[in-house]
């Protein structure tokens, strides 16, 4: 759990985050660590997160200070602290000290430090997806239109466009299914990319192998 309450004392942006992955509010102290929540939410990868992890005691110019990283992930089973920071921010010296005070502190326990910038972000198409997901990440998918868009992908001989999966489930009435496959996707149930373009109607969906097995049976 956080070690300290997120302050806006610098005029930053604060709130809550309602995580889907750690099902419990996270609080972010400026809208860059909310978007990179998103993708944290997102992520296959990442296991589990926190914010505001831990402090860190250092000494500079003769005096004892306190550094305290955004975040404490376990990516892959590795520990890693991550800072978010603008880039235009990441040159400044006291940031590049506690940078490398973190750094220090990570290689003595044996962990990843990162720093995450809001061009790596914001980069491309991908935060711009993954809110799409996470608006339906909680959508009810019943069993049969599950099965439907397994049993639907499995006979395929291609990626289907999410278009003509809807066509074929329910004629006249796409809304549902499209709703229903976002929330596959979120899940990591069904693949979609969200790097070359935003999601559409013709974004290309394929099941993953896994899937590919549990349908058949």
């Amino acid at each position: 759990m956080p070690v300290r309450t997120v302050s806006n004392r610098g005029g930053n942006i604060i709130g809550k985050f309602p995580s889907i992955k750690m099902r419990r509010m996270i609080a972010f102290e400026s809208l860059l660590e909310r978007d990179f929540i998103y993708l944290l939410d997102y992520e296959a990868d990442v296991e589990w997160f926190e914010e505001q992890p831990l402090t860190i005691e250092y000494q500079c110019g003769g005096q004892i200070r306190h550094y305290t990283p955004d975040f404490h992930l376990l990516e892959r089973g590795e520990h890693v602290l991550i800072e978010c920071k603008p880039e235009c921010f990441t040159d400044k010296d006291e940031n590049r000290h506690k940078f490398a005070v973190a750094r220090e502190w990570c290689l003595e326990h044996r962990w990843l430090f990162r720093v995450v910038t809001d061009r790596e972000v914001r980069a491309g198409f991908r935060l711009h997806n993954v809110k799409l997901l996470t608006r339906y990440a909680r959508q009810p998918v019943g069993p049969v239109i599950r099965r439907q868009i397994y049993t639907l992908l499995q006979g395929a001989q291609c990626p289907m466009r999410m278009n003509d999966i809807a066509s074929v489930l329910e004629p006249g009435a796409s809304t549902p299914v499209i709703g229903s496959i976002l929330h596959l996707a979120f899940h990591h149930e069904i693949c979609v990319s969200i790097e070359e373009a935003p999601l559409s109607g013709k974004t290309l969906v394929c099941l993953k192998d896994s899937k590919q097995k549990e349908a058949a049976t």
